[in-house]
């Protein structure tokens, strides 16, 4: 009886594994499309240059680009390494405005600071202007802060 089962059985076997190599003849081939199965990378994965100060930026003035939109009253200036100096518009005391300046209107005159490097004082040497053309030569290797009518920090550049 056990025997019988058996043979059976193989004899099932045998015939699913023929009827399906019978089968598989019958079937096309399978074509995968385009792309199917490749690895494709995500694009954050892709290697990226490394940042870098541009050499036209000597002074770093990168590395300070957190002061924009802070108070001048929050800033210490003298702790800044290097050559520096702030500009800011002014007034002087013998020229009042008959009307207050518009939002886009500049100040007729504007206050220069000039810091020397190491200085540890908070003396800067104060000038007025007529012009920021008229400020004097660029430099490179000095920080320039430049504020507007309400003491905020706007730009901060090599020159």
């Amino acid at each position: 009886m056990n025997r019988s089962i058996f043979i059976r059985l193989s004899l099932c076997a045998v015939g699913t594994i023929l009827s399906g190599c019978l089968n598989s003849q019958d079937l096309p081939a399978y074509q995968p499309y385009a792309g199917q199965g490749q690895y494709v990378r995500p694009a954050y994965l892709n290697p990226v240059p490394t940042p870098r100060i541009p050499d036209t930026d000597i002074c770093n003035s990168q590395f300070y680009q957190t002061l924009v939109n802070q108070h001048e009253g929050a800033l210490y200036v003298a702790g800044l390494p290097g050559r520096k100096r702030v500009i800011k518009p002014a007034f002087t005391e013998e020229m009042e405005p008959d009307f207050p300046l518009l939002p886009g209107d500049r100040a007729p005159f504007m206050e220069v600071r000039d810091y020397l490097p190491g200085q540890t004082l908070y003396a800067p040497s104060i000038r007025a202007t007529e012009d920021l053309s008229l400020l004097g030569d660029i430099q490179q290797d000095r920080l320039t802060i430049q504020l507007d009518n309400e003491g905020y920090v706007q730009e901060v550049s090599c020159r």
